[in-house]
């Protein structure tokens, strides 16, 4: 479901960075319900015979019973994927294994041959993404005939503990429940302790060794006869994960097709916000691919009845104004493409998401910059969830304490990061000596935080001005300006800087890269962020001289020096619109849509997909919009290019915005006509690469005319 706390997928590998499920593995080893960002909890595997209580390599064996594991093989053509709905035969089984979900819940449908042993395996110690959390705890318990309970603890290096309470229910009576724990036992061992599996049958379980533990639960059936279970979850209590099965799937009963038309509904809500109208059918599928993504992998962590766990550990209750409480990977970066497709398509949600983080304040006393598992998470660097609350307030969506917003925002920019007494961190690392000098220092940390620290500080200065706190604003403001102070003249690049004002000698443009806090560039080089100045992009140019500025950039596409798979550099292709230049833009962002986004398996987008980010970075620019600033300035505006397709309709949300429709339509759509050779919006022509959000809030037409060569007299503006 969009942004739902179940995200029921296979897995197949482990000990991996980006772990859980890998396309070129031809095995599964289970079905678990948490994909989000260094977490897991509860995985489920259908297999028959004789138990197994080990999931075996990913790369067989597959012969031999005390080798191969409890994993199948499974053939590519038997694996169905479609919103609402993931189907896959496990070979080494004959059994067909089908998953669907509501927000909370999962429904998994197991199609057995006839057997005695018909087995359902409960893992808590499994494949998982990010290769962070650890097994500190789990229980499970027999409740009756047809349901089992329990919970798993377990610690992310960067979700801190967190408990998952899981209930599930079958469809048929248990015919044998059995558990299996790790335990140690005397004998011959070089390296210390010697472990043994431990079966319990008709037992709890309750682990807190090495965390190898699970269920077995056995049924007998007849040929092609389904066991089907319905899972709730909750990172609160049992009892909750009872309450979120009570209100999501008790009224669907035991109807499998109908939670997938329901999960598909809840879709369409979203899917439909767009109509793209192409001959080429690749691109209406990367586009819809992507928006799903854009919606998907974020996570809704209160329960259906709005409790949840708060970062202290303390059970809460959402208030009336707080929808939902949302946990992600980093915002980093999402400036550029979740903040603008959110508050541009559905504003009620990017409302929700402000409201959350500002529950976060109000329950923490700090804004969080990646809140995953509704924690402070000690991820990436400066604070672009500012830029969601200010784009959000500058769009006309304000249904939240605008004042209480401020509060947080100020603290966030005026007071040193620091660890949070929950646990994780809060702030801004390097703020300190970002203040005492007007830049980061290289003793102190990456000189790409004085740009980060400068483009957060302007849009604080937007606020400010909006909320006229003119004090504020000038401050801000002025604190902006100190990406000049990492500026070096001689060479033109940002530049790594001592305490004592020295510039660091021995650096290199293209390649020197820092840690996420130590010195030099975070995720990136000199060369990407002496282009990271989306506040004030024709003075950096002006530093740099615009010719050379505009050869740099041009070189960067042409050698590969661009990453538009990392957040640093995403606005490339877009900076030519802001130095006068945008066929270039025209010719770039087009060359990024055509060569690093596809629809295979393995290359869906450049880098790292970062939960949604890239997905939308396509979806706004495929349509040729795009928010250099994060929609932050009084007047936000988006810069346009050529879209991807002939016609483009925006449904807007009446609920927040006056018009009922904004349509990008073209002349000349054809292929290789990139080049926009004028534009008219609403009748009149349009003389610069840009228009405002209240120019599409307030409905109307964008007309395009296109061609196959560039007019570069075109948009060229002041």
């Amino acid at each position: 479901m969009p942004f739902g706390m179940v995200k029921l997928s296979p897995d197949n590998q482990k000990n991996v960075w980006n772990g859980g499920y890998e396309y070129t593995i031809s095995s599964i080893s289970g079905f678990s319900h948490i994909h989000s960002w260094s977490m897991s909890g509860l995985s489920l595997m259908p297999t028959t015979g004789a138990i197994k209580t080990y999931p075996g390599p990913a790369d067989g064996p597959f012969s031999h019973m005390w080798t191969s594991g409890y994993r199948s093989r499974f053939d590519k053509s038997e694996e169905k994927a479609s919103v609402g709905y993931y189907g896959v035969k496990l070979y080494d089984y004959n059994i067909l294994a089908e998953l669907s979900a509501t927000e909370r819940c999962g429904y998994l449908k197991f199609t057995y041959p006839e057997t005695e042993n018909a087995n359902i395996l409960f893992n808590f110690n499994f494949e998982y993404e990010e290769n962070s959390p650890r097994m500190e705890y789990a229980i499970i318990r027999k409740v009756n005939d047809y349901e089992v309970e329990g919970s798993v603890t377990k610690h992310s290096s960067f979700a801190d503990d967190y408990t998952v309470h899981f209930v599930a229910r079958f469809n048929k009576s248990i015919k044998e429940f059995l558990t299996w724990e790790m335990e140690p036992f005397e004998g011959n061992n070089l390296y210390g302790t010697n472990w043994q599996r431990k079966i319990n049958y008709n037992d709890e379980i309750a682990d807190t060794l090495y965390g190898d533990c699970g269920s077995a639960i056995t049924f007998s059936t007849s040929k092609e006869e389904a066991i089907e279970v319905q899972t709730a979850i909750s990172l609160v209590s049992i009892d909750q994960a009872r309450i979120n099965h009570e209100m999501e799937m008790k009224a669907f009963g035991w109807d499998f097709n109908a939670v997938v038309e329901n999960c598909r509904n809840e879709w369409n809500k979203i899917l439909q916000k767009v109509e793209v109208e192409t001959p080429v059918e690749k691109d209406k599928e990367r586009f819809y691919t992507k928006l799903y993504r854009a919606y998907a992998a974020r996570t809704r962590w209160n329960d259906a009845n709005g409790k949840y766990t708060d970062m202290c550990e303390k059970e809460r209750t959402l208030p009336p104004s707080v929808k939902n409480i949302y946990g992600s990977d980093a915002l980093w970066g999402a400036h550029w493409n979740l903040f603008p497709l959110w508050t541009l398509l559905t504003p009620d949600i990017a409302s929700e998401w402000v409201n959350s983080l500002l529950e976060f304040y109000d329950r923490g006393g700090w804004l969080p910059q990646g809140p995953e598992g509704v924690e402070y998470c000690e991820v990436m660097v400066a604070a672009h969830q500012i830029k969601l609350i200010v784009s959000a307030y500058q769009k006309g969506i304000r249904n939240f304490d605008k004042e209480k917003a401020w509060d947080a925002i100020y603290k966030n920019q005026t007071t040193p990061g620091m660890k949070h007494p929950c646990g994780g961190w809060v702030g801004n690392k390097n703020l300190e000596s970002f203040l005492k000098y007007g830049y980061v220092a290289n003793e102190d940390g990456p000189v790409s935080n004085t740009m980060e620290f400068a483009f957060d500080d302007w849009a604080v200065a937007q606020f400010a001005k909006a909320l006229n706190k003119k004090k504020e604003y000038k401050y801000f403001t002025e604190r902006s300006e100190d990406y000049k102070n990492v500026f070096d003249p001689e060479t033109r690049f940002i530049r790594q800087r001592s305490a004592d004002g020295t510039w660091i000698q021995e650096w290199d443009s293209l390649h020197d890269h820092g840690t996420w806090y130590g010195a030099g560039y975070v995720e990136g080089t000199a060369w990407h962020y002496s282009f990271f100045v989306p506040h004030n992009l024709p003075e950096m140019a002006g530093l740099v001289g615009r010719e050379r500025f505009i050869e740099r950039l041009e070189m960067g596409f042409q050698r590969g020096f661009v990453n538009i798979g990392n957040q640093p550099n995403m606005q490339a292709p877009f900076i030519f619109n802001c130095v006068g230049e945008p066929w270039l833009t025209q010719k770039y962002v087009h060359k990024v849509l055509e060569e690093q986004f596809d629809l295979s398996p393995l290359q869906g987008w450049p880098g790292e997909e970062d939960q949604g980010q890239l997905g939308a970075w396509f979806v706004l620019s495929s349509m040729g919009l795009f928010q250099m600033t994060g929609g932050c300035e009084k007047e936000s505006f988006y810069n346009i290019s050529s879209p991807l397709y002939k016609k483009t309709i925006i449904h807007l949300n009446d609920d927040y915005y006056s018009g009922k429709t904004f349509t990008i339509d073209t002349k000349n759509f054809a292929p290789g006509n990139i080049y926009i050779q004028e534009a008219m919006l609403n009748g009149k022509p349009l003389s610069e690469p840009k228009i405002t959000h209240n120019d599409i809030a307030s409905g109307g037409v964008l007309i395009l005319t296109l061609g196959s060569e560039p007019n570069k007299k075109w948009g060229k503006g002041k």
